[in-house]
């Protein structure tokens, strides 16, 4: 066996290119790619965070203004979605999808803020964003008005 010549450098390179140096590069690029998926979620969701539209074409009602009093939250139906509006003032209300950003679970009217019983995440009625986690992200917001007697939101 000790007369068995040496295998040619390849491509170019001054020492040959062995099994394991090949193994070795393809294990680091899987391990890399495997990383990337686990970067933090904050960096994205701070990236991607919706922008409310403005309101456009028509709006649906999704309550009445003595349905939800100033000050309050309600929990609606609106085809199959669930949406939470909250009024701060007597001209102002929002609106919000009621998916929490951690695992999608729907949240609900809590006391003074919006809850996801499945794990814990808390969000602010006046922008939507995270009080408490495991969520990261602020919940998707929609356009909305008051229009007379009624509660408007723009989906």
């Amino acid at each position: 066996m000790d007369n068995l010549p040496s295998p040619a450098p390849r491509c170019g390179l001054s020492s040959p290119v062995t099994r394991r140096a090949v193994l070795g590069g393809v294990a680091s690029a899987g391990a890399v790619a495997g990383l990337s998926a686990c970067a933090d979620p904050s960096t994205v969701a701070a990236s991607s965070t919706p922008v409310s539209p403005a309101p456009g074409g028509e709006g649906t009602v999704a309550a009445t203004t003595a349905e939800l009093p100033v000050g309050s939250s309600k929990s609606v139906k609106i085809g199959k979605r669930t949406y939470l509006l909250f009024r701060p003032a007597e001209t102002t209300v929002l609106a919000y999808r009621a998916v929490c950003t951690h695992a999608g679970c729907e949240v609900s009217v809590g006391e003074g803020e919006f809850v996801c019983h499945c794990h814990g995440s808390h969000f602010t009625r006046e922008s939507g964003e995270v009080t408490a986690g495991p969520a990261r992200g602020p919940l998707e917001k929609f356009p909305a008005e008051i229009s007379g007697e009624d509660v408007l939101v723009y989906l």
